[in-house]
C-alpha cells in the first residue's frame, strides 16, 4: 500500500489512541550497526490471521509501515506486528499522531528520535478526542459479565480500560479517557 497524504483526522486520532495503548517507539540497537535505529511497533495476537486492528491502524496512517508475522509459539495465539524502522517513517508517524499522543508515548518518540519530548495536549470532548478514546479502548478495553453477588441468575456488565504507571496517580491516558467518557 502506498502512503496516502489524504488521511482522515478521526482515523488519525483513533490511531493515536490505539498507539497510546498498544504501541511503542524506541531507538533499537541492531547487530552490525554502530548506531541505534529509530523504530515503532505494535504487537497483536490472533489465532485467525492478521488482526483487523493492525490493518485498520495501517490504513489510518496512510499505508505507512509493514505488517509482519505470524510468530508461532506452541500454546499461544500467533503474534503479528505493524512496524516501521526508518528515521523518516518514525518522524512521520510522530508528526501524524502528535496532536493526541499521551506523554508516555511522546517521551518514547523523543528517545527514538534523539530529541526533546513534545508536551502532550489537554484533551477535550470533541469528536476527534472521542475517536482517540475509541482507539485506546480498542487496544486496552474490555467488557464482561459478572455474577450479581446477591441475586442468582443476575449479571452485571463491567467495562474497563487498563494501564499501569510508576506511581499511585492514574496514568494520563486513563485520566483522559475518563474525562472524554464523562466518568
Amino acid at each position: 500500500m502506498l502512503f496516502d497524504a489524504h488521511m482522515d483526522r478521526f482515523d488519525l486520532a483513533w490511531a493515536a489512541g490505539f498507539f497510546d495503548g498498544e504501541g511503542w517507539a524506541n531507538a533499537v540497537a541492531q547487530e552490525g550497526r554502530k548506531t541505534k535505529r529509530p523504530q515503532a511497533r505494535i504487537n497483536q495476537a490472533d489465532p485467525n490471521g492478521v488482526p483487523e486492528v493492525l490493518l485498520r491502524f495501517q490504513r489510518a496512517v496512510g499505508g505507512l509501515g509493514r505488517i509482519g508475522g505470524p510468530y508461532v509459539m506452541e500454546g499461544r495465539d500467533d503474534l503479528y506486528w505493524w512496524q516501521i524502522s526508518s528515521r523518516g517513517d518514525v518522524e512521520l508517524l510522530h508528526h501524524l499522531l502528535l496532536p493526541w499522543l499521551g506523554q508516555v508515548k511522546l517521551r518514547e518518540f523523543a528517545v527514538a528520535l534523539e530529541r526533546p519530548s513534545a508536551a502532550s495536549r489537554p484533551c477535550g470532548t470533541t469528536d476527534d478526542w472521542r475517536a482517540w478514546a475509541a482507539g485506546l479502548y480498542d487496544g486496552e478495553g474490555s467488557v464482561y459479565l459478572l455474577d450479581h453477588r446477591t441475586h442468582d441468575n443476575y449479571h452485571l456488565a463491567e467495562m474497563c480500560v487498563t494501564q499501569c504507571g510508576p506511581d499511585a496517580l492514574a496514568p494520563e491516558v486513563l485520566r483522559r479517557f475518563a474525562e472524554i467518557a464523562g466518568v
